[in-house]
């Protein structure tokens, strides 16, 4: 989890998972530091059934889940929620314990808004694509899309063309990219609407809006410098070495070995498919 802890207490033997980061807990104190450092994921879900009948079950803290299901029940705050957990273990000291409470009040006090577009970052922070287009999505279909300025509109848009790169094609992607330009003239919209471009090999219409925004020839040459060195970066990693494998296997015919990184390939895309969606 980042951090040597300490635990004193009970160690389950079944952790309890939290999707959204790919991280599972085991003791009450890897649990308190869990929520310490991530107070920006804290909502009415987090601290739902399932959690409380962990502790119960797991660490045997039948008294602190009593204590969780009785401020559900009475409909009690995320700042009861977190607390309450957080004094169940010496992992922090009461002075620690007050900056959470004043982190964490200032991500209650945020505008309906910022709390569904802080949602949504963390979704795409964690991979998880579909999440986080649902909520950027239902921002734009709401009502309250008529009060966003366009650079939050378009900032929006910026993130959801970042999920079709993930999700859809790179081609979708730079044309997400260039709506979000249009509307929050942010210099990084642009900047990945025209590496999007260069990535997807439209050399022509990178050449003809580069004139068309006044691109410089410096940014030109810095977006190439990036470009070249991510895909430097891509070509060290597992994923695209299997990839090379996998067409070498297809141009020499080697059948056997190319259902193995086929199965290999198709395995690993399920498990990121079931880890997204489960």
């Amino acid at each position: 989890m980042g951090k040597l802890i300490i635990c004193n207490g009970k160690h389950a033997f079944i952790p309890f998972y939290f999707k959204i980061t790919n991280t599972k807990v085991y003791s009450v104190e890897e649990l308190c530091y869990y929520i310490y450092n991530n107070v920006e994921l804290l909502n009415e879900d987090f601290f739902g059934e399932a959690l409380i009948q962990w502790l119960k079950d797991e660490l045997g803290l039948e008294d602190r889940a009593d204590k969780l299901r009785e401020i559900k029940n009475n409909k009690g705050s995320l700042k009861e929620f977190a607390v309450s957990i957080l004094c169940s273990s010496d992992y922090y000291t009461e002075f620690e314990i007050k900056g959470f409470i004043r982190n964490l009040d200032e991500q209650v006090n945020l505008s309906p808004y910022e709390k569904l577009k802080k949602k949504g970052d963390n979704c795409l922070k964690y991979r998880q694509f579909a999440e986080a287009a649902a909520v950027y999505e239902k921002i734009l279909d709401g009502e309250e899309v008529t009060s966003l300025s366009s650079e939050e509109y378009g900032n929006l848009l910026h993130n959801l063309a970042i999920i079709k790169l993930h999700m859809v094609g790179i081609a979708e992607a730079a044309e997400g990219f260039k709506e979000a330009y249009e509307r929050n003239k942010n210099p990084e919209s642009l900047k990945q609407y025209f590496m999007a471009l260069k990535l997807s090999k439209q050399e022509d219409i990178l050449i003809e809006e580069a004139k068309s925004y006044g691109v410089t020839e410096v940014l030109k040459e810095e977006i190439l410098v990036e470009v070249n060195t991510s895909l430097e970066e891509a070509e060290q990693t597992e994923e695209y070495k299997i990839v090379e494998e996998f067409r070498e296997c297809k141009q020499t015919g080697k059948i056997n070995q190319l259902y193995r990184i086929a199965d290999e390939l198709i395995n690993g895309w399920k498990q990121e498919f079931r880890r997204e969606h489960s």
